[in-house]
């Protein structure tokens, strides 16, 4: 078969900005409630939630802050967190929110690249954002739900502020590329990339409202930084679902409220999912309630969506895999659920609305035809179109409009995408290539195997780069590096083999989006 570029279909975007939809369904909705935080007890309706962001709109303008300016978050998901950001929407402004758990250092070059005047924060993080504010060469405003001297008290921004009900967008809106959020890139080298994400992007990226409804309730355990947070907070508001916040909990926790508030979604990364399966009292709790289990962030292995299947969705085939990035947005996800024994399980799923992929030799730039390897590229309206402290290079953003992932990937006869790995992270041993990939989802494969991760020991003398596999074991097991490698030696050709060593540990190192940390791996190895 020829080689082409995939399509998603057309997806038709309104001419008016996406707070505008956010606004009408939060009067539609008025009094039933959206946020319900199952460790506060605290609870919001939309009425209230567009109320609440009207105020903190109006304190955020009164404080001058509009279109070109950036108001960060630093908090947990909290209702206090989730309304303000829906009021920095409605001011103007752009939000980024911050990992607050990272070192302050960090967390003041974010501060010093968005030339940040206001910042939001849990009350557990004022003392550490105190610290940044206070190295800045400019003044900025803490708003926190504190009455501390010196910070603006979120409560009184409430009880101060004017309703959203009379809110005219128009007058600051400046079209299809205001500027809503800035995200930064949760990249495992180098400084992270703060991606200006357009109301368009914004937009165009909420394809999950063809699932959820109003009738639909929201399990939320992701962070306020994972630009996953900002789309569902978009999706469930225009869609009228209701949000039920497990923050800061232990995973017996999170398990015991999704037996007592029964949300029908989850929108998750593969980490907690799979720890969630790690757990050895799962009969003890519920989780009959759920609809769909979407995950994404990094890719889910077929042989985790089947544990997953076989353990929380009491083998109901509801596990939606999702494909994306900060820079592109939504690329491709699960429509059709596959079966568990599909070979389609191992898949990322078929191109999004909107979207057009199409991939590439490495080398030569040549579209690549059907199960043939290349960098997958990725075009839509959803693309970034700036970042605010670097050039987007050709390398990145290619002539024809495509944005390189930086994936290496290819699509079957029927336009199933499937991952293969990083283009940097593929190893070369005597003249083969070798994706990581391919090796882990054998290891996983392993009864006995609860996690693995596979780097390159480079070693000139022996042909390049010898793979070696870090292996986290189930507990109980007896498992020796003999058998493993017998094992992966069954099952690949002489070259792939583990000559690298396999390494049995207690826990992978992780970025705080849930992707292994690879290079702190192959240090390990030198």
């Amino acid at each position: 078969m020829a080689a082409r570029i995939l399509s998603g279909g057309p997806m038709p975007l309104p001419d008016h900005p996406i707070m505008q939809d956010m606004i009408d369904s939060c009067k539609r909705h008025g009094d039933r409630v959206y946020l319900d935080d199952a460790r506060t007890k605290k609870q919001s309706t939309f009425r209230q939630v567009l109320q609440n962001a009207g105020a903190i709109s109006s304190t955020l303008r009164n404080l001058g802050q509009g279109p070109g300016k950036v108001v960060i978050i630093l908090s947990d998901s909290t209702v206090e967190a989730l309304t303000t950001n829906f009021g920095i929407w409605l001011s103007g402004a752009a939000s980024s929110s911050i990992n607050p758990n990272l070192p302050i250092e960090e967390i003041l070059y974010f501060f010093k690249t968005c030339r940040c005047e206001i910042v939001f924060c849990g009350e557990e993080y004022l003392e550490k954002v105190e610290e940044v504010v206070s190295r800045l060469d400019w003044s900025t405003t803490i708003i926190c739900p504190n009455r501390k001297d010196g910070v603006l008290d979120y409560y009184k921004c409430l009880e101060e502020g004017n309703s959203a009900e009379g809110i005219v967008l128009e007058g600051w809106w400046t079209g299809k590329d205001h500027a809503l959020g800035v995200l930064f890139t949760s990249g495992t080298t180098g400084s992270p990339k703060g991606v200006l994400v357009r109301d368009e992007a914004l937009t165009f990226n909420t394809h999950m409202k063809e699932f959820w409804t109003d009738s639909s309730i929201l399990l939320l355990t992701t962070p306020m930084y994972w630009i996953s947070n900002a789309l569902v907070n978009i999706v469930t508001v225009c869609a009228g679902s209701k949000i039920v916040i497990a923050n800061r909990m232990s995973l017996k926790e999170v398990m015991e409220t999704i037996t007592v508030y029964k949300p029908t979604e989850w929108f998750t990364g593969p980490s907690i999912i799979i720890d969630f399966c790690k757990e050895d009292d799962l009969d003890k709790y519920d989780f009959s309630s759920f609809k769909a289990l979407s995950v994404g962030g990094s890719v889910l292995l077929p042989e985790h969506r089947k544990m997953i299947t076989e353990k929380l969705t009491n083998k109901r085939h509801i596990v939606r895999s999702m494909y994306g990035s900060t820079e592109a947005g939504m690329v491709t996800f699960d429509r059709i659920i596959p079966d568990i024994d599909s070979p389609k399980l191992a898949s990322i799923g078929k191109v999004a609305k909107g979207v057009e992929i199409k991939v590439v030799d490495t080398e030569t730039g040549k579209i690549q035809p059907p199960n043939s390897i290349g960098e997958i590229c990725v075009r839509s309206k959803g693309l970034i179109k700036k970042y605010i402290n670097k050039e987007i290079t050709e390398e990145e953003l290619d002539k024809d409009g495509f944005w390189h992932l930086g994936d290496l990937g290819y699509y079957d006869d029927e336009g199933c995408l499937f991952y293969s790995s990083r283009v940097k992270d593929v190893m070369k041993y005597r003249g083969q290539q070798i994706a990581p990939a391919e090796l882990e989802s054998i290891l996983q494969r392993h009864p006995d195997v609860l996690e693995s991760c596979v780097v390159g020991k480079t070693c000139i003398e022996q042909g390049g780069d010898l793979p070696a596999a870090f292996v986290i074991k189930r507990p109980g097991s007896n498992l020796t590096e003999e058998e493993l490698h017998n094992y992966i030696a069954e099952n690949v050709i002489d070259e792939k083999k583990l000559r690298g060593g396999i390494f049995f540990i207690e826990s992978l190192p992780k970025n705080p989006v849930g992707k292994v940390l690879r290079y702190e791996l192959k240090k390990l190895l030198t």
